[in-house]
């Protein structure tokens, strides 16, 4: 697809919304002066954090026990 049909999908699409929620986002992305990729990635967690953190969780469940 070109760059221009892909603009009019995008349009076609953004016509058809009715959820208030997804507007709201889209506005947030539109509105944003830049994305700082760096720090955004600073911000995240390892995958070992994330799975120490959810066999935790899960060990705190009712039907583990």
């Amino acid at each position: 697809m070109n760059l221009a049909t892909e603009k009019n999908e995008i349009i076609k699409w953004i016509n058809s919304l009715e959820n208030p929620f997804i507007i709201a986002e889209i506005n947030k992305i539109r509105k944003r002066e830049n994305f700082d990729f760096e720090k955004e990635w600073e911000r995240g967690i390892s995958g070992e954090t994330l799975k120490n953190g959810t066999k935790d969780f899960l060990k705190t469940l009712p039907w583990k026990k």
